[in-house]
């Protein structure tokens, strides 16, 4: 149901031209070679004379130059007589604000934004670039959480698009076959004492959901915040295991009209996920110890580790990157041949497959190569 997300590919080659425009001194024409690069389907304005607003989910980003100054903001929440003021605040700046961050909390009257400021001739495009594809996430993480939390109010949110009936019907099986396989591949892992089944269960936990649901919200929020514990490998793992059975059983308890306030389309200026790279296809389905380890679990007969491994790298490459049309299709179609198979067939099938995606992306950079050698020659 989470629909993919398809646009313009960022024009690095601008990128490259606003970095040497600020280092030349030209400030506000880097300024504006770098929103170009990030909003290749928009038209941004010269900030001078007019603010730039995008979208991206729930939040609303609004850029602007002022006084020699580049400013961004994103509304946050409002504080209300209902509001918990002093767990808010002690949330804000215990877990917001930080010395470390670009961006800041700040309280105008009632109103809670998230703010940057700099001055333009400071402002490489990488740090404008960081800041405008982090601060909106971080909004959007942290604004559910306040209202939920501390009965803050929303504030001049982006509505999202929400789900059909059929959608919604939809939505509701896939959640609650997600926990009760998670619950049972929980008690398999009990049993076996793996640390690498563990790792593999709690990732498949998170980004198998990410993939399927569009899920957002106060929800999100809660199982994001649990898998800071259970998907951590630097954290004990007893520990982790008693935080995903935690959230098994939250999750497992969640009604329906709570499901419902979580889901929805959002829009997006900017790609809400990493650009996919050959290198990282590699990392996870190349040659290489991952891959070995996967390997020797299959020969040696214990399939579910197998298997669950490979599932979970499928919907953690779909969850958190974005691919050109054809890799995507390539790893929708290996999780669709898995589906509904034994775990031995399950693993076989995406041992057997993973080189089509491999190749499915070199075949991809040859297009693209030869359409780049196409065009060097029409210009020529």
């Amino acid at each position: 149901m989470r629909r993919p997300y398809h646009a313009t590919p960022p024009d690095y080659e601008l990128l490259e031209a606003a970095i040497e425009s600020h280092e030349a001194g030209h400030h506000e024409e880097s300024l504006a070679q770098t929103l170009r690069h990030l909003f290749p389907d928009s038209d941004p304005p010269a900030l001078d004379e007019h603010p730039f607003t995008f979208v991206q989910g729930s939040s609303r980003v609004t850029v602007k130059l002022v006084d020699g100054h580049v400013e961004a903001r994103v509304p946050l929440v409002k504080l209300s007589e209902d509001s918990l003021t002093t767990a808010a605040l002690r949330f804000l700046l215990s877990r917001v604000s930080g010395s470390g961050r670009l961006y800041q909390p700040y309280l105008h009257g009632d109103d809670v934004y998230l703010e940057f400021r700099d001055r333009i001739r400071r402002l490489h495009p990488h740090k404008l670039r960081e800041v405008l594809r982090q601060m909106p996430f971080d909004a959007d993480r942290f604004d559910d959480w306040m209202v939920a939390e501390f009965r803050c109010a929303p504030l001049d949110r982006e509505p999202l698009e929400p789900l059909t009936a059929e959608e919604r019907a939809a939505a509701h099986d896939v959640w609650r076959i997600h926990w009760e396989e998670v619950e049972e591949l929980h008690k398999a892992a009990q049993r076996q004492r793996s640390v690498f089944f563990l790792n593999e269960l709690t990732a498949y936990a998170i980004y198998h959901l990410r993939h399927a649901l569009p899920i957002t919200g106060y929800l999100w929020c809660r199982i994001d915040d649990a898998g800071d514990t259970f998907n951590d490998t630097d954290v004990d793992p007893n520990q982790r295991e008693a935080a995903l059975a935690k959230c098994i059983k939250e999750m497992r308890a969640v009604e329906p009209e709570v499901l419902d306030g979580s889901l929805g389309h959002g829009r997006y200026a900017l790609s809400p996920f990493a650009e996919g790279t050959a290198s990282a296809l590699n990392h996870h389905l190349g040659e290489g110890n991952y891959l070995d380890t996967i390997q020797r679990l299959h020969n040696g007969g214990r399939y579910m580790e197998a298997a669950v491994a490979l599932i979970g790298t499928y919907n953690y490459l779909l969850a958190r990157c974005t691919w050109p049309p054809l890799i995507e299709q390539r790893l929708l179609e290996g999780l669709a041949a898995a589906s509904g198979r034994p775990w031995r067939e399950a693993a076989a099938t995406l041992l057997a497959h993973r080189p089509e995606v491999l190749a499915a992306f070199e075949d991809d950079e040859d297009e693209d190569e030869d359409e780049d050698e196409d065009e060097d020659e029409n210009d020529t």
